[in-house]
């Protein structure tokens, strides 16, 4: 009996033998397939952090280019705040020594506190534009930062 079983028990064998062999080279080919797929995450995510470093250093690189020009501004508009102090004085000192009644030219003291009111209006308005300003530039670098995520 074993002699006639012998062929088939031997392909048997050989067939159990074949399928092992393909079990162990696909579960070689999952894994080394696994370990690529790995690195490529890995290369992916390196990728995604120095590009959202660079995007974060020249960001910060155009806030602080930013802050500096208006910084620079504020040292403009103070300058010429006080021009601008100095010659409202002027005007007030010769409204008091001079005929106040003398033309239509004359530098009355109403007209000094309107210019001076003025002023005031405009330098606040300046530090108004200069926050709000501030503030599309952060959102404007924020979006730029998120499309470059999606990417």
């Amino acid at each position: 009996m074993i002699r006639r079983c012998w062929p088939a028990l031997l392909m048997a064998g050989l067939l159990l033998l074949l399928i092992v062999a393909w079990r162990i080279d696909r579960a070689a080919q999952y894994g080394s397939g696994y370990q690529q797929a790995q690195a490529d995450a890995r290369a992916l995510n390196i990728q995604i952090e120095l590009a959202t470093q660079e995007e974060a250093d020249r960001a910060d690189a155009e806030y602080r280019g930013a802050i500096m020009a208006r910084e620079a501004a504020k040292k403009t508009v103070a300058t010429q705040r006080a021009r601008i102090d100095g010659l409202l004085d002027q005007l007030r000192r010769r409204s008091k020594t001079a005929d106040s009644g003398s033309g239509s030219d004359g530098a009355g003291a109403d007209w000094i506190g309107v210019l001076g009111s003025c002023v005031a209006e405009y330098e606040r308005l300046g530090n108004d534009t200069a926050r709000l300003a501030d503030k599309v530039n952060g959102l404007q670098g924020y979006v730029r930062s998120i499309s470059l995520i999606k990417r």
